[in-house]
């Protein structure tokens, strides 16, 4: 049996663990420069506030309903998160993390510990309440995508007490019966269209459908969905992740910004956060790409009409892959300067790292320059001493550190797990 354990609106309710007073309110967390909705509690949703709601679009509900606001704290929330996935341990042995707030688990092999799987499910949602304050739903069955409809199941029907057990032909069909296609697992917008199409509406009705037919129109990909919606496991748990494949970094800033050397300073930012990603998954970069945009909502003050819009990038292959932030940053300030241009107000200055290749990876050849290894030593020293004493204290001097330009968090809460000066203080 596998498991899925999925934290329920995970920003708001890390805000809510450590602050009770939000308990029963409306609740929402905004995205980068507060920009839209990117989290909201089951009371805001009944007052209408949308997923992806532009955030200037609630002025008039937050004052009818008194909308808490925060902004993402992301330094709380993926710390919380590691501390989620750190407590499912305590109760098996394997787990996958899928993603910030879920994670896949084998429940399988603890009888002699849970007489059943909802007692399993049951006693994680008790723990990570007492010791996260964090609710979270469970759902168990015999597959991967089962389990993900377990999963909305037990968010969907009070009934359950947030444990659902798909563990029977009569149960699983009966779920599927009534599971829309369109809140399927790997099933996007595009192919719930061309199902609808041909009369499919159901996981149930996909289920039946004829293999052949589903490979020719879904590929081997939508195969191995139906055979996991009839009980037999096709995705199987990845306990150590995989390598990321690219890597990519691409925060707007806090306001609109005209000049290049604050657009190099940002890019200098994030390409550092890129490259200790780099490093820590032990892989190397065989080339990059740089993007730069402007706001393509934006209207001129005086007229309302649209700005004039600007958008470029430009993809630099290395001449040797490495993960040296200073190697890395000569070609990312060349292909900067290669597509800037003047007289524009920026909102976005990304950087993306790709062609990633193991660690140990080194071209050979008599004529093939290499990487430069005391380069990349150095950034590693840099990394063990930035997680010692704090994110760059040792940095860059093109990180200008311009205040201008972060992205706005007008709404921040304190990080409570991971700063000193902001630990609650019991009075």
């Amino acid at each position: 049996m596998y498991g899925l354990v999925d934290a329920n609106a995970f920003y708001v309710s890390c805000e809510r663990s450590f602050q009770p007073r939000l308990e029963g309110k409306a609740v929402i967390v905004l995205s980068n420069r507060d920009g839209c909705v990117v989290a909201r509690s089951d009371q805001a949703k009944a007052i209408g506030v949308k997923m992806g709601q532009p955030f200037f679009e609630l002025e008039e509900l937050r004052k009818q309903h008194e909308i808490e606001v925060f902004s993402s704290n992301y330094a709380l929330y993926g710390d919380m998160s590691s501390r989620l996935m750190s407590t499912l341990t305590h109760f098996v042995e394997d787990v996958e993390v899928y993603s910030i707030d879920e994670a896949f688990i084998l429940a399988s092999g603890y009888e002699g510990i849970y007489p059943t799987v909802r007692g399993l499910g049951e006693s994680i949602r008790k723990t990570v309440a007492q010791w996260l304050r964090i609710p979270v739903s469970v759902g168990f069955a015999p597959t991967k995508t089962l389990a993900k409809i377990a999963n909305k199941l037990a968010k969907a029907r009070p009934e359950l007490n947030s444990v659902c057990v798909l563990d029977t032909e009569e149960v699983i069909s009966q779920a599927l019966n009534d599971f829309p296609i369109k809140d399927l697992w790997g099933v996007g917008g595009r192919y719930t269209a061309m199902l609808k199409r041909n009369g499919i509406t159901t996981a149930a009705q996909l289920s039946d459908a004829p293999d052949e037919w589903i490979n020719k129109v879904m590929t081997v990909n939508g195969l191995r969905l139906v055979h996991e919606l009839r009980g037999f496991p096709c995705k199987f748990l990845e306990v150590s992740q995989p390598a990321k494949k690219a890597i990519l970094t691409a925060p707007s800033f806090g306001k609109l910004v005209p000049d290049l050397e604050t657009i190099t300073d940002a890019l200098t930012s994030y390409l550092t956060r890129a490259c200790e990603k780099l490093r820590k998954q032990d892989s190397l970069c065989g080339a990059l790409t740089v993007f730069l945009h402007t706001d393509r909502y934006r209207r001129t003050p005086h007229n309302g009409l649209p700005a004039k819009q600007y958008s470029n990038s430009i993809t630099i292959p290395l001449p040797h892959p490495t993960s040296a932030t200073t190697e890395l940053l000569k070609y990312a300030v060349s292909g900067l300067k290669a597509i800037f241009r003047y007289g524009y107000n920026y909102q976005k200055v990304s950087i993306m790292l790709t062609d990633l290749v193991p660690g140990d990876y080194r071209q050979k050849g008599l004529f093939v320059e290499g990487p430069n290894e005391k380069m990349m030593q150095l950034s590693s020293v840099v990394d063990k001493l930035n997680k010692r004493y704090g994110q760059d204290k040792l940095r860059l001097a093109s990180q200008l550190y311009n205040p201008e330009w972060p992205m706005k968090q007008n709404y921040l809460s304190k990080r409570y797990t991971t700063r000193w000066g902001e630990i609650m203080e019991v009075k």
